[in-house]
């Protein structure tokens, strides 16, 4: 006769019950002090326990009243997902990132300004030019290498072992073809050049595409996961090896050869790093078994990335070809000012950018309300900036570059107004890339960029100021354009953008103002005086825009004086 279950008396049952709790008490301790849910990492000799512990448990709450909460073990991990709490662990880490980020970027930027300084004083300007051609037919390369893959990644809301591992194949597979097309084709450029050097710089550099599949994928993984103080030491280290490396080689007369060995050491660097703080341990086991689901979405990512770069070096060509030489200079002068604030603003704010969004996605929020506050906060610097670049656009080009590019004035103040469009439009590209909507994305490019290039041929009919009016003209429609998507996606409402946007452009006039005012009153100054007291003039008028307004940027603003003061 088979023995009864033996049932838990009153007194073992409250026993239990009391030492189940204890243990909810503590996980919900370890969650809110480490945000993991310590139930993951228990030893697994205790899950038996946790087993036994749970079962007393559900007897227990069959004895209590039944309005009592079932506090369960297995529904500790996180805190309620609206509260006040999670929000703020949300932005902060959000802000660390950004943090990060820039700093990566301005940080990088300034390394890479002291080393060029000091090799244009090792190298000839012929050696820095055999360089340069090298670098620039490598640098357009890498669109195809990476394949979309990184944004893929990074957007993929169920990642398993076997869409990483295609990935991971298709970026060997595309990096190596690479390589050897690369290696195979320099004595070609080089006859083309007439120049052995620029064959030799290929051929050196194209051991990139060799080492790069190796620490491609745990990169993209460390943006995913928003990691971006792991990045941040990456990169950082990786200019620093690559700045040494290239005075180092440049002092030791290796000629234009040493600058492309700087390279070749910075990329091993990086993966080296990469590797070694990324926890990415996929086996590396060749498969294509995802092939069509992942190139399905970075294949589109890959073909809105070159049409992007069409965009941007396109109308030079154009112009270049169908007017002269002159205009070339004048164009790519006024494109390189206004693109080395645009940049400046907009270039450590969209990786961070992409990955926020991904990540909202995953946690299923209200993607469309982070968008329109990304937008409020990102165009009440970026309009700004632009409106007060546009007045002071005469005096910058001259003290910079001399009086012989005034010509490039006119067409740099009219691509401001570009640029003030297309730098909003990056944020809404970033919110599509990270939401995995690259369909979207790829159709807003192939409305813009093949539009922005057939203006751009009818404007060099005329002059060089009706081509930088076609390339303005082309930024504002594919902001509206991208607007209209992420509408029709998010849903957000027309009013609150609306509102966004004329905030932004009541603080851009408040920091205008006073920066129009000050060109004014100073015009028989200096340029370096008149571009100085316009930058401090127009920093109090948008502080004072910020007040007015009472934009969400001043709490920020206050918040982050009173950390640095901690």
């Amino acid at each position: 006769m088979a023995s009864k279950p033996v049932r838990p008396g009153s007194t073992t049952i409250f026993l239990t019950s009391l030492f189940a709790r204890s243990i909810d008490s503590i996980l919900l301790i370890a969650v809110i002090a480490g945000g993991t849910p310590l139930a993951y990492k228990l030893p697994t000799a205790l899950k038996p326990l946790c087993v036994s512990v749970r079962e007393c448990q559900k007897a227990s709450l069959r004895l209590q009243p039944k309005h009592s909460p079932p506090w369960r073990l297995s529904k500790l991990p996180c805190p309620p997902r609206k509260s006040k709490w999670n929000a703020n662990i949300i932005m902060a880490s959000l802000k660390k990132s950004l943090f990060y980020s820039a700093g990566e970027r301005y940080l990088n930027f300034g390394i890479q300004f002291v080393s060029s300084i000091i090799i244009a004083r090792l190298l000839t300007p012929l050696e820095i030019g055999i360089f340069s051609i090298g670098s620039i037919i490598l640098s357009f390369s890498h669109i195809f290498r990476d394949i979309g893959i990184s944004n893929y990644i990074i957007q993929e809301a169920s990642l398993t072992e076997e869409k990483l591992q295609t990935a991971q194949t298709l970026l060997f597979i595309a990096s190596w073809s690479l390589a050897a097309i690369l290696w195979l084709a320099s004595g070609h450029v080089a006859s083309f050049y007439a120049e052995p050097g620029v064959g030799e710089v290929i051929q050196v550099l194209s051991i990139n595409f060799l080492i790069l599949p190796f620490g491609a994928l745990a990169s993209a993984l460390l943006r995913r996961d928003m990691r971006f103080d792991s990045l941040f030491k990456i990169n950082t280290s990786a200019a620093i090896v690559h700045a040494l490396t290239a005075i180092g080689l440049s002092s030791m007369a290796f000629g234009f050869i040493s600058l492309a060995l700087a390279g070749v050491a910075g990329t091993i660097t990086t993966v080296a790093l990469t590797a070694y703080y990324s926890k990415f341990r996929v086996a590396l086991l060749p498969t294509l078994s995802e092939f069509r689901h992942v190139m399905t979405t970075a294949g589109r990512f890959s073909g809105a990335s070159l049409l992007n770069e069409c965009g941007q070096v396109g109308p030079e060509l154009i112009v270049g070809k169908m007017m002269s030489l002159e205009s070339t200079a004048f164009l790519g002068r006024a494109q390189g000012i206004v693109g080395l604030f645009s940049r400046t603003i907009v270039e450590g704010l969209l990786p961070v950018l992409v990955s926020h969004f991904a990540q909202t996605q995953r946690e299923q929020k209200k993607v469309g309300t982070l968008l329109l506050a990304t937008l409020g906060s990102v165009s009440a610097v970026v309009l700004p900036i632009f409106a007060c670049l546009y007045i002071v656009m005469d005096s910058a080009i001259t003290l910079l570059y001399g009086t012989q590019w005034t010509s490039s004035v006119e067409p740099a103040r009219i691509l401001c107004i570009g640029a003030a469009g297309i730098s909003i439009a990056w944020v809404i590209n970033s919110a599509l890339s990270g939401m995995g909507k690259a369909k979207d994305y790829l159709r807003g490019q192939l409305f813009g960029q093949p539009t922005k290039l057939v203006l751009v041929v009818v404007g060099t009919y005329y002059s060089i100021r009706h081509v930088a009016s076609a390339i303005a003209f082309a930024d504002i429609l594919i902001l509206a354009y991208m607007v209209l998507i992420s509408k029709k996606i998010t849903g957000f409402k027309w009013k609150a953008f609306i509102y966004n946007m004329a905030m932004s452009g009541s603080i851009a006039a408040c920091a205008a103002i006073p920066c129009f005012a000050f060109k004014s009153v100073a015009s028989g100054a200096g340029n370096g005086t008149i571009l100085t007291g316009c930058a401090f003039a127009s920093a109090l008028g948008w502080l004072l825009g910020i007040v007015v307004t009472r934009h969400s940027l001043g709490r920020e603003l206050l918040e982050t004086v009173r950390t640095m003061r901690k």
